[in-house]
């Protein structure tokens, strides 16, 4: 899987104590996109699934957020990824500039995979009602074997968060949603 950056640990990114994966490479062209870097189609790095998870089981996580980059570009990785948290117990969350009603068409085998979709093209111009999503028109979709569950868009617990993390080696990372004046 061809992935920008990950992240050992966020309370941002979904429910929960989660491994977060960015992968590279998307064409969608949000303006005001906040992941630029990840939108390039070349560049990041190309690591195996199972290196992934050996990364991941490093510590004990909750889920994973897989977010980008646009994850559906990756089709097969991210449905072997999916597939493969499941498998040790982890719950899924996949951010996309798709619409889930898009992915139905031919992703629905990857949907299967996935607990949690955040939906829809960032829009800048449009705050967000829900801490996981980026922009208003986005969905935080609670599913069950690939269908909707649930809504949980604007469920009260969903205000938005931020972290900033310093790295042992002083980068500063910054993931969730929020402005700086």
């Amino acid at each position: 899987m061809r992935i920008n950056n990950y992240i050992e640990g966020s309370c941002v990114n979904g429910p929960g104590f989660r491994f977060c994966i960015w992968v590279q490479g998307c064409e969608r062209g949000c303006p005001g996109c906040f992941n630029k870097e990840a939108c390039k189609m070349q560049g990041g790095q190309e690591i195996d699934i199972s290196e992934i998870f050996r990364i991941i089981n490093r510590k004990k996580y909750d889920g994973i957020s897989v977010s980008g980059g646009e994850p559906f570009y990756q089709k097969n990785d991210l449905e072997l990824l999916l597939k493969t948290a499941k498998e040790q117990k982890l719950n899924t969350l996949v951010f996309t500039g798709f619409l889930y009603e898009e992915l139905l068409k031919d992703c629905s085998s990857i949907l299967r995979y996935c607990d949690y979709l955040i939906d829809g093209p960032y829009i800048r111009e449009l705050p967000s009602h829900c801490k996981y999503a980026g922009s208003g028109n986005q969905r935080y979709l609670k599913l069950r074997d690939g269908l909707i569950e649930s809504d949980l868009t604007f469920s009260t617990e969903n205000s938005s968060e931020c972290e900033i993390i310093i790295n042992p080696d002083g980068i500063i990372t910054t993931t969730g949603f929020f402005d700086i004046l």
